[in-house]
């Protein structure tokens, strides 16, 4: 039976294409991400934003934060999750995967058609990485990932 866990992350965006928070998976399982929030806690104004969900296969440098289960229950995720890098991940090339195009006053969420999760292969430092991305805003950008391993 698949045990489910969320990440939340967020960061002041200083960049036109910060990764705002990463999944990495693990050689043991497949991690599954079935569901995404994205939106922004900035002061409210009229920025068109987009996210952007890509594969990387190294995770960079970032700040480790512990996934949490959904099902108290559930023992600790083996795919590990990072917010506020310094070291972006290395992207694969046009592997984009979700592309959400949004205005800041609004919040965004993706689900997953059962069956048509986002797949991380079971390859090690192997993961996917939530990206905003707009020309000039330097607001706070916030996400909430769910996965399924």
């Amino acid at each position: 039976m698949a045990r489910n866990y969320a990440v939340t992350g967020s960061r002041s965006v200083a960049s036109p294409t910060q990764t705002l928070l990463g999944i990495t998976g693990a050689t043991s399982c497949r991690t599954q991400l079935n569901d995404l929030i994205v939106g922004s806690s900035a002061t409210p104004a009229d920025n068109a934003l987009r996210f952007t969900v890509q594969r990387y296969t190294a995770a960079g440098t970032s700040t480790t934060v512990t996934p949490q289960a959904l099902d108290s229950a559930d023992p600790a995720s083996t795919t590990t999750a990072g917010v506020n890098h310094t070291v972006e991940p290395t992207y694969t090339t046009g592997a984009v995967v979700l592309d959400i195009a949004m205005n800041q006053r609004a919040t965004q969420r993706w689900v997953a058609t059962p069956g048509r999760e986002i797949k991380v292969p079971a390859t090690a430092a192997n993961g996917l990485g939530v990206q905003p991305i707009h020309p000039s805003f330097t607001g706070t950008v916030n996400a909430t990932v769910h996965f399924e391993e």
